[in-house]
Parts: structure tokens; sequence; C-alpha cells
């Protein structure tokens, strides 16, 4: 017979699947070869490029990949290329995030966990539907959940917009399926190479 398991023990026991879980996929990432890195950048680039969803959007909310999280600054050159807006987060106290408008990947500032961000008078951009979000995260799985870093920044703004959202995630780090909470806002559409 099965038992009950109040929900406050069940937000315990993801919680702590969860964490595990970001354990093994930060050292999974990091012993992944510099050459599958390199590759697997280049083929979610180019796919990236040519989802009708990136095409169609005049306006890109990004993030400015570090370390080896999936790389990003070829597409943020080529939206600013092609004419479309370009917006960065930035992280604040009470794990509140904004977007702000950059005009090249030049003059970025070390922000919040070392992630690199616009300079503050920047213009605050707000995503609105027909927009695309490139979020990122350490793995996802097939249904579009994602498991982020754990501070929930993503999840609390994404709970509050309707652009389409697209998450970039190396192949060898998806999952069938991630642990889940209530809170956790799942993405549109989920981009390998």
């Amino acid at each position: 017979m099965r038992r009950y398991i109040p929900s406050s023990n069940r937000h315990c026991d993801i919680a702590k699947q969860k964490k595990q879980l970001r354990t093994k996929k930060r050292i999974e990432l990091e012993n992944l070869p510099e050459s599958y890195i390199a590759a697997s950048n280049a083929e979610i680039e180019a796919k990236m490029l040519k989802i009708p969803e990136y095409i169609a959007a005049k306006r890109v909310f990004a993030y400015c990949s570090v370390g080896r999280e999936v790389a990003t600054q070829g597409i943020i050159a080529h939206a600013l290329s092609v004419g479309k807006q370009v917006a960065l987060p930035v992280c604040g106290d009470g794990f509140h995030m904004s977007f702000r408008e950059v005009f090249g990947l030049n003059g970025l500032k070390p922000g919040k966990f070392n992630i690199p961000e616009p300079e503050c008078g920047t213009p605050g951009l707000i995503p609105e539907q027909g927009d695309i979000m490139i979020i990122p995260a350490l793995c996802c799985d097939e249904q579009g959940s994602r498991l982020g870093h754990g501070a929930g920044y993503y999840d609390r703004y994404l709970s509050e917009t309707e652009c389409f959202t697209v998450c970039l995630c190396r192949k060898l780090l998806l999952e069938k399926c991630l642990p889940t909470e209530p809170s956790d806002i799942k993405v549109r559409m989920v981009l390998t190479e």
C-alpha cells in the first residue's frame, strides 16, 4: 500500500532530487570533450538561426553564455547584424530579473554570478508575443522542463511572459524526464544539436 506524502515532504524530495541532479550534470558537463563542446555549439547555433520563430522575431531576449554553457555570442551577433533588437538579463536583488537592450557584445559588465550583463542606463525591454527568448539550463527533458542553476530567476520571469521560449541544451545532457514542481515553467522548445 502506498503511503500519502504531504506536499511539503514532496517538495523537499523534489528539491533534493534537483540538487543531486545539478551536481551530476555539472560533473558530466565538465567531463565533455572540448571537441564535442565546440561541435555542439556550432550545430545548435546553426539550428537556432533557422527556426521560424527566430526568423520572424523582431526582438530576441537571450543570455550571454559563460563557461561551458551553450554558446550564444554568435546568435546575439547574428540577431544584431540582421536588425533585430537584442536584450540580455540583469539579475537583481530578491530574485528579480529584468532585460536591457544591448547594441553589441562590447561594453557588457560582470553582473551577479559574474554573468555579463548590459550597463545601467540602457533601455529596458519586456518580452511580448512574437518575441523569442533563449534560455539557459544545465539540462532539459523531452517535455520542455529545464533544470537551471537553482536560483529560480527564469521560472519567476517566465510565469509572466507570453513570448516563444527556447532552451539550448547539449544532446548528451538531455534527460527523459526531470523532477519538477508546480513553480517550474516549461519552455516551448528544447533545441539540441
